[in-house]
């Protein structure tokens, strides 16, 4: 795998990690409770009593939710939602700058848990992951989602929502200067992690791997990126060669 350094670096030089990419197609899944979705969003662990959840927008804007902890008791529910905040929010996410903006400038917020959006826009596929920097048009998109969700009236289901099949396992990490690699791995012992290599002979970038049979891969990059020793993390993802 070719990780080109320069690329690496640019990761952690904003709190948002955000991408656009050609519309891909999500096949509505003929398997009996299977559920297509047009728009996912992901709540991460903090570090007080904090609503864990994924939550999924389904295309005929009913809502399913995996909760993990906090809000309910864990497991899967849908619901019916207010459609007129549905429709308000996919107008919110039209802008493609909104997607794009720059949040250098702004403070961090302590504690702020992981957030993620994921929307397949009739355009194109659209992704937005939150870390530590936020901005008032930021706000009016996650309290709006925040909103859907406290107020679904969510009752247990079967339904599953299509995820297509790739396992998650190679993270890009840079450790604060001081902290030794080794040392701050056992930490994430429960996840099988291991050192792939050394990114950077003179800075504190790993490349690190999860174990596919151990934990949620998910759990595994959000309470990384909580970890106070950490400065940044990033799934790692193959560089695709483009034609010009």
């Amino acid at each position: 795998m070719k990780i080109s350094l320069i690329f690496i670096i640019s990761l952690f030089l904003i709190a948002t990690a955000c991408k656009s990419s050609k519309k891909v197609t999500m096949p509505d899944s003929k398997t009996q409770g299977i559920k297509s979705w047009i728009l996912k969003y992901e709540r991460g662990p903090c570090f007080g009593q904090c609503p864990v959840y994924a939550f999924y927008l389904l295309p005929d804007h009913s809502g399913l939710i995996n909760v993990k902890a906090t809000l309910l008791e864990p497991g899967w529910y849908s619901a019916p939602l207010d459609q007129n905040v549905v429709s308000h929010l996919l107008s919110l996410l039209e802008s493609d700058a909104w997607w794009h903006e720059d949040l250098r400038k702004q403070p961090e917020i302590a504690d702020l848990p992981q957030l993620s959006l994921m929307y397949h826009h009739p355009k194109e596929d659209r992704m937005l992951t939150v870390q530590k920097q936020f901005s008032t048009s930021l706000s009016r998109v996650f309290e709006k989602l925040n909103h859907i969700v406290t107020e679904g009236r969510w009752v247990k289901t079967d339904l599953r929502p299509f995820e297509p099949e790739e396992i998650k396992t190679d993270v890009i990490v840079q450790l604060k200067p001081g902290v030794e690699i080794n040392e701050w791995m056992k930490k994430y012992d429960r996840f099988g992690i291991q050192l792939k290599k050394k990114i950077s002979p003179h800075q504190q970038y790993y490349l690190v791997q999860k174990d596919p049979a151990k934990g949620d891969a998910n759990d595994f990059i959000q309470y990384i990126k909580l970890d106070e020793e950490v400065i940044g993390a990033q799934w790692d993802k193959k560089i695709e060669k483009r034609d010009h």
